[in-house]
């Protein structure tokens, strides 16, 4: 065995302590589930807040999870590191200390305080020329803005501004340090230079001070407190590396891309979609900006130039509702459902801000359809044949609109990422875009993050290299397009009335 990397991936209602084990010639990834828990926002009186210790805790419990698998392996670990949602920080006052628990970036309180920050830097696209983001009512620029509003004070104490995965590198190692790929997500960068824009801090009176050495994906932050080695059983000097710490970025970076001189595109498909292409250098015109597309720092230098979609949240979100009220569908029948239940007759815009917040569904689809005169599901498979019949055409739609910047259309679509399972919107998917779709990997952000860690190790030598250990260690399947091409043409002219 050459070298065994844990991958802590954190998701926005689950988290897993993944061991990637590398070996052979030439080299393969072998990836195991250690441990894997649930946790879940709280709703305190000030807003959604991350449960912190809790989290913390268990990555701790996937540490020694991942440490004594090693020793029954006989290989010692090797490195650790943590990829996380993007946006959601903590400020850190000068003793160490974390100022307070994270709002949750489905907090009620972001949308007003984004409408205050792009009034004050000139409009929407001022701020877009400026950091190259995508307007989220969550991102981080707005979220200091919704803080500053409600508790100044913290920012007054504060000496650091950490993301939640350099948080938990923090903890781990004791040293502080902010990667790139999860800085980028917050609006708080330069779009060309990749670094702080400092002067955005200061136009919205926010303290540039909290903003520390930005590290690159694969870098060591440090090495394992003796404390905690000593608690968990891992080694002494276990490197701790920041992969690419956004989760999406951890899946881009092993999408299984072989042949990069046809054009090809990305979805990593999950609570989130996030559909787009790599380039060598960010886009951020009006064009850009109206569409919106947003430019997020990769591995090795690139640049994730995609649009965020909503996901199967809005599936998610059904199932609760239903479970909550006593049907208790697995995905697996839900999926089943929608597959026997009518095509395309009802289609939503799965980007309405409506859809956004937590809670139930179903009303909210239903308005949705009755504003665009179109018939309200009536059944769980009819509602959620509607979120996945929506999704497929937002992704074609999107692709298209991608292609407009590119300058080629799209060939080939690696779908990474859990969705991947979910069969049904992958053969949508291929019908609506009429192009080659690959799926998978499925843990496609465990095994960036695991690869991108011994890239930091030195086992791996770049991203071309990396993604060549992925397509000899995974499986890739083709979708198989469902539905008649003039069915999806018809459909889409129905979606483009609902989007633009």
């Amino acid at each position: 065995m050459q070298s065994a990397h844990l991958a802590i991936d954190l998701g926005a209602s689950s988290g897993r302590a993944m061991l990637g084990l590398l070996d052979g010639e030439p080299l393969q990834l072998k990836l195991e589930e250690v441990h894997r828990f649930e946790h879940h926002a709280c709703t305190v009186p000030t807003g959604i807040v991350w449960n912190l210790t809790g989290i913390w805790r268990q990555i701790l419990h996937g540490l020694a999870a991942g440490a004594a698998r090693c020793k029954e392996l006989g290989v010692e670990l090797t490195s650790i590191g943590v990829d996380c949602w993007g946006v959601d920080f903590v400020l850190v006052g000068a003793g160490g200390e974390v100022l307070g628990l994270p709002h949750c970036y489905r907090d009620a309180r972001n949308e007003p305080a984004s409408d205050r920050v792009v009034e004050r830097v000139g409009g929407e696209e001022a701020l877009y020329a400026r950091t190259g983001i995508q307007r989220m009512p969550f991102n981080t620029v707005f979220q200091l803005e919704a803080l500053r509003a409600a508790e100044p004070a913290q920012l007054d104490a504060a000496s650091r501004l950490l993301f939640l995965p350099d948080l938990f590198h923090y903890w781990l190692s004791g040293e502080q340090a902010t990667e790139r790929t999860i800085a980028s997500t917050g609006a708080l960068l330069d779009v060309q230079s990749g670094e702080w824009d400092l002067g955005l801090m200061g136009l919205l009176d926010l303290p540039s001070g909290i903003l520390g050495p930005i590290i690159d994906p694969g870098t060591q932050v440090g090495s394992l407190r003796d404390a905690l080695a000593d608690e968990t059983g891992a080694p002494r000097g276990l490197k701790v590396i920041a992969p690419a710490s956004h989760d999406t970025a951890s899946a881009i970076a092993a999408a299984p891309v072989t042949d990069a001189g046809a054009p090809w595109a990305y979805l990593s498909s999950g609570t989130w979609s996030l559909l787009g292409a790599e380039l060598s250098q960010p886009c951020s015109t009006e064009a850009a900006c109206r569409a919106p597309f947003t430019n997020e720092r990769g591995v090795d230098g690139t640049i994730r130039f995609l649009k965020n979609i909503a996901g199967l949240w809005l599936v998610q979100e059904l199932r609760r509702e239903y479970t909550d009220a006593g049907q208790d569908y697995s995905f697996a029948k839900l999926v089943e459902l929608a597959e026997a239940a009518e095509p395309f007759r009802t289609l939503i815009n799965p980007n309405d801000a409506r859809l956004a917040a937590p809670g139930a569904m179903t009303p909210r689809v239903a308005e949705l359809a009755a504003a665009a005169g179109q018939p309200a599901p009536e059944t769980p498979g009819q509602f959620v044949r509607c979120c996945l019949e929506s999704l497929a055409l937002c992704y074609a739609q999107t692709a298209d609109r991608l292609a407009g910047f590119t300058g080629s259309p799209i060939e080939r679509l690696h779908v990474v990422g859990g969705g991947t399972q979910n069969k049904l919107l992958n053969a949508m998917t291929a019908g609506a875009l009429n192009c080659q779709v690959l799926t998978g990997p499925t843990e496609a952000t465990a095994i960036g993050n695991a690869l991108v860690q011994a890239m930091g190790c030195g086992a791996i030598a770049d991203l071309a290299e990396l993604r060549q250990v992925v397509a000899r260690s995974e499986p890739v399947e083709a979708a198989t397009p469902i539905g008649a091409k003039d069915d999806w043409r018809q459909a889409r002219e129905r979606f483009e009335t609902l989007s633009s």
